[in-house]
């Protein structure tokens, strides 16, 4: 090793990288975060509207590792397109640091944002542990799962850019975001019970007829009952009847001027379905994807659209409350909204 190559690495560098792509919403700056202190750096990451920006110093081989393992070991649901690395002057930063994302005040705003994640499996544990604080809470999520473009009202990814700027965190929710080792650390989205958006069963005219579990309730008891069910969810509303209830659908596809047209049908797990449906290896990854997309499926009679039902309030119904599989489709001729309203996010 030659001396000129023991000086390089034995002195502090600084490197800036910038990083565009799907790189917000994902768990990019945790990821950062995490790997800095592995490696022993100082320095800052911060949202742009451009996408990620982050200043790290230390010995250069530890700063090429740095570079090295974000590629490799990127978030699962990131996409790196560009990679911008410039070396310069140490200024001697004394920690490693989440920075407040930059001003929206650029003239291209190229950030990539995610659509929106069906619940993990994680989540879901919360859900349905009665020990856990989020015990049935339909709204939960975490960095890896959850509700991205339809709550966003503007560029870099943060809580105040959302609709969840509204809800401001209780202690528990924001010790979660600030911890580092947390799986919601910098979950712009996180809530609970206690701090976030609630439940509600809402009539034909807009009244408030029952809350938390007890709309779960009635909205499970209208569905059996043979009605429609509007269904706030993630970016627009869902139409839901009983898949069994043959007058419910067919007055649902008379509502929405579909007499023929496949509609979806949701069911609580992959088991159920492969009870109905010859399911391959690809359909099955997809159906399993965070994406959670509505899936054309072969059946012995008939082919079948089999959609996971990745809002956690849906999965939550059809176990608490043993829905069969329901049909479903979107306002109107199928067509959902671009926007949901701004009073309250929607998953």
């Amino acid at each position: 090793m030659s001396p000129d190559y023991f000086d390089l690495n034995s002195q502090q560098h600084r490197l800036q990288l910038t990083i565009q792509g799907t790189v917000q919403g994902v768990g990019f700056r945790p990821f950062i975060y995490r790997l800095a202190m592995e490696l022993n750096l100082t320095g800052w990451v911060n949202n742009s509207v451009q996408g990620v920006l982050i200043e790290v110093e230390g010995f250069r081989q530890n700063l090429e590792q740095f570079q090295y393992r974000i590629l490799k070991e990127k978030p699962p649901q990131s996409e790196i397109e560009i990679l911008d690395a410039v070396w310069l002057p140490i200024v001697g930063y004394s920690q490693f640091e989440i920075h407040l994302s930059e001003s929206t005040n650029h003239p291209q705003k190229i950030a990539i944002i995610l659509p929106d994640l069906s619940t993990c499996s994680d989540c879901l544990q919360d859900i349905f542990d009665p020990e856990n604080r989020r015990y049935q809470y339909p709204f939960t999520n975490c960095t890896n799962c959850g509700p991205r473009y339809s709550i966003i009202r503007d560029l870099p990814y943060d809580r105040n850019h959302t609709t969840m700027a509204t809800f401001i965190m209780c202690s528990n929710c924001q010790n979660e975001y600030n911890h580092p080792l947390n799986r919601r650390f910098h979950a712009q989205p996180n809530a609970c019970p206690v701090c976030g958006p609630q439940l509600e069963l809402w009539d034909k005219n807009g009244k408030v007829i029952a809350s938390l579990n007890q709309a779960l309730k009635q909205a499970a008891d209208i569905i059996r009952s043979g009605q429609i069910l509007a269904l706030k969810g993630l970016g627009g509303f869902h139409l839901i009847v009983d898949a069994r209830n043959e007058t419910a659908v067919e007055n649902l596809r008379q509502r929405k001027r579909r007499p023929a047209k496949p509609l979806a049908v949701m069911y609580p797990n992959l088991e159920q379905v492969k009870q109905d449906c010859l399911v391959s290896e690809l359909e099955e990854k997809l159906l399993s994807s965070p994406a959670a997309p509505i899936v054309l499926l072969r059946r012995i009679f008939n082919q079948l659209k089999s959609d996971p039902p990745h809002p956690p309030l849906l999965r939550g119904g059809e176990k608490k409350q043993t829905f069969p599989p329901i049909t479903k489709g979107g306002v109107g001729g199928g067509n959902f909204p671009k926007k949901k309203p701004n009073i309250s996010p929607s998953w």
